[in-house]
């Protein structure tokens, strides 16, 4: 007997689950996390260079709202592009692309990849630490050519 499961990207998590994910998705884009979950500083006189900056809203961060502190952050980065992933006063989780020599376009593709990168790599870590829970073993997992995963399990049932 088989199953298929459609998981919907749909993040429920605390800030320390997050956190993992964020810094998966990071190692799986080549990106590097550059500051542990700090608060967020002002960065008006940061950098006297312009630099573009594009933000992008997470998609389904209601969800995660309710159990972030808000005016936390991590910066994860990759050459010249630095990404912010935080949540604001009204509970929204954005991710704040900025680099000097790209357009206000490859920032925000770059943000969005990362941001489905990081649902992903969430719900890849919330359905694996499920199926343990409920002893089901993986007898194989697959990455396809679109970067969808697919899990084969199996549970004996005496």
């Amino acid at each position: 007997m088989s199953a298929i499961v459609i998981l919907t990207p749909v993040i429920i998590g605390s800030w320390p689950v997050i956190t993992a994910a964020i810094t998966g998705a990071a190692a799986a884009m080549g990106m590097t996390v550059s500051e542990a979950v700090r608060e967020s500083v002002n960065e008006k006189n940061k950098e006297k260079v312009e630099a573009k900056t594009v933000e992008v809203e997470l998609e389904h961060s209601e969800v995660v709202a309710k159990n972030l502190s808000a005016d936390k952050e991590m910066v994860v980065t990759k050459g010249d592009i630095e990404l912010r992933i935080k949540r604001d006063q009204k509970g929204r989780c954005t991710i704040c692309a900025k680099g000097i020599g790209h357009s206000e376009v490859e920032l925000k593709a770059i943000a969005k990849e990362f941001g489905e990168k990081l649902t992903q790599v969430y719900i890849y870590n919330k359905v694996m630490t499920e199926l343990k829970n409920k002893n089901f073993q993986v007898v194989n997992e697959e990455v396809n050519d679109d970067q969808s995963i697919r899990i084969n399990v199996r549970r004996w049932v005496d």
